[in-house]
């Protein structure tokens, strides 16, 4: 039945009270559809953002390497924004440590990326972005030692002769691995923090630290006689590449990472971000110290 017809037989036999009428009807219609029609396209064109949680309280002063992995990560996706529509970047503060982050990533729960040094398990339990993001500092490490050692350590020309001395690292840490790979003896810290105080009061001889940590070391415990060893470096054999993860299976957001980090090397923004970090580059000016003598160690976790 057509809507005329439905009118007359409503009781509308005047034309022109019937034109009124589906005047009426369609702009009653009209105010109605509207509104969700425009909701409809509003939507279409401002989809809801990616959302990306990374692990802490997204809260560290400017020369910490927190502040670093978090900005660098939000760049990788500002850098990708035009291409790949808006995202937030949000923050879980489970205070249950790293190895807590690599599980919740792992079972695709709570986070969605993280940061920290490859090896060969994280790379078959996890999705790696293959960008190191320390440009090749975490494959040197410096020896943060009690300043009375320092004579002791002035004598050292070998790996056999470094052996001599224990070494303190944590539990799952990368270095740790490799150092008891290579032989040394390693003493372990119940926390991070309390691994320089145990330093200090010489219950190991060296803290094996990233070329972008040792600074900070330097800076921050300096009160407890801590002082980076004047003559050597270790480097790895085989690259420690320090990366960005995602869940296994998120490979859009690998790869949308990936390309945003790609496109802030080439505009120069990632060096920017990297090198306003002191640490690093006072790291990269260490390399660059001639009277340096590098020993190399065997790594055989990648």
């Amino acid at each position: 039945m057509t809507i005329n017809n439905a009118l007359v037989h409503a009781g509308f036999k005047c034309r022109r009270c019937r034109y009124l009428a589906i005047v009426l009807l369609l702009l009653a219609n009209l105010f109605f559809i509207a509104p969700a029609l425009a909701a409809e396209i509003a939507a279409q064109s401002h989809p809801t953002p990616l959302k990306v949680v990374v692990p802490g309280s997204g809260i560290a002063k400017p020369n910490e390497p927190y502040y670093y992995y978090v900005n660098l990560l939000r760049l990788a996706l500002e850098k990708t924004r035009a291409t790949d529509g808006e995202f937030e970047l949000a923050f879980h503060d489970h205070g249950g440590g790293i190895e807590r982050d690599r599980a919740m990533l792992i079972a695709g729960t709570g986070i969605d990326a993280m940061w920290a040094s490859v090896t060969r398990e994280r790379a078959e339990k996890l999705r790696v972005i293959d960008v190191d993001l320390l440009k090749g500092l975490n494959n040197y490490r410096a020896l943060l030692i009690h300043r009375d050692k320092q004579a002791q350590f002035a004598t050292v020309t070998s790996l056999a002769q470094l052996r001599q001395f224990k070494t303190g690292t944590g539990p799952y840490w990368t270095d740790g691995i490799i150092l008891k790979d290579n032989g040394f003896s390693l003493v372990y810290g119940a926390n991070y923090g309390g691994l320089f105080k145990m330093l200090a009061k010489h219950r190991f001889d060296f803290f094996s630290r990233g070329l972008h940590e040792i600074q900070s070391d330097i800076i921050n415990f300096s009160s407890l006689g801590l002082i980076q060893e004047g003559h050597l470096l270790l480097k790895y054999d085989r690259p420690v590449r320090y990366c960005f993860f995602v869940n296994k299976n998120n490979l859009a957001l690998a790869e949308r990472i990936e390309r945003g980090l790609r496109l802030a090397q080439a505009d120069g923004s990632f060096d920017n971000l990297f090198f306003s970090m002191p640490n690093f580059k006072y790291g990269s000016e260490v390399l660059q110290e001639p009277q340096r003598r590098v020993l190399l160690i065997r790594n055989n976790t990648n």
